[in-house]
């Protein structure tokens, strides 16, 4: 007798859930492919933006906070420390972005086929991940151009990228779970993103702020994870104990935002 499987809109517990998202795994790179195509369809360039686009916000920034206000980044070329900064933040607020909106924008693939819904965050945070390894190339000729030489710390960088879109998902799960009963939230989220780019140092040394600030900063995880993924490439910075604790907290709320939205997943469709 073949084995059925039935599902119910009765809450996952946490195992139930991992063991549902591990056996829809493949639909992942189905759903990014198909992204993929439908974000560059309509573009003469196509993947080139994936390389414009970083290169354009590193003009942007890095010539007017570097050039114009000749802020200074300590011994790294203020180009390469905002290049950095940029990267890591990009690949936070894009897959907190897309991820947030995931499931609402596939309403119509949710209400044909069951999938868990986790499927979609995770698919956008693939693309995400392929626009930060294609902007990691940009450091190649800069390297070159200034004559920086990459760290033995580079070893970590699997690591670093991992907590890098664990901060990302776990964000987007918590606004895709608000964002069930008030969509309005979402209209925020731009809003709440370009206000963080200024609490974390992306473009600013902590330095150039208030002591008295300091602390507050050493606080924010995305402080911890742009001067993480400083130290990686260029060795830049000393390793502190909140580097270490931010990471391992990031992966308690990564654990508890994925059960919490596998629990009311299936409202997306009822809400929808």
């Amino acid at each position: 007798m073949s084995k059925v499987t039935s599902y119910t809109n009765k809450a996952d517990s946490l195992i139930h859930a991992i063991k549902k998202f591990w056996k829809f795994r493949g639909l992942i790179w189905i759903f990014a492919k198909r992204d993929l195509k439908v974000k560059y369809a309509q573009t003469s360039l196509g993947l080139i933006w994936t390389f414009f686009k970083p290169l354009l916000s590193l003009f942007i920034y890095a010539g007017f906070f570097g050039f114009i206000l000749k802020w200074k980044s300590g011994d790294l070329p203020f180009v390469i420390y905002v290049l950095s900064g940029l990267l890591a933040w990009n690949l936070f607020a894009q897959t907190t972005t897309t991820g947030a909106l995931a499931a609402i924008e596939s309403k119509d693939v949710i209400r044909k086929i069951y999938f868990p819904k986790s499927i979609l965050i995770f698919a956008k945070t693939t693309l995400a991940t392929i626009d930060f390894c294609a902007g990691l190339f940009l450091f190649i000729p800069l390297a070159l151009i200034y004559e920086i030489s990459f760290s033995w710390n580079l070893v970590f960088a699997p690591f670093i990228l991992l907590y890098n879109i664990l901060i990302g998902l776990s964000l987007a799960f918590i606004f895709a779970l608000i964002s069930v009963r008030k969509r309005d939230f979402l209209q925020l989220l731009p809003f709440l993103l370009n206000m963080g780019i200024w609490l974390s140092p992306v473009f600013y040394t902590i330095e150039i702020l208030p002591k008295k600030l300091h602390f507050f900063m050493e606080l924010n995880p995305l402080n911890s994870l742009v001067e993480l993924w400083r130290w990686t490439l260029f060795d830049i910075g000393e390793i502190q104990i909140i580097w270490l604790i931010h990471p391992l907290l990031t992966v308690a709320l990564f654990i508890l935002s994925f059960w919490l939205f596998s629990r009311i997943e299936n409202k997306f469709v009822d809400e929808g």
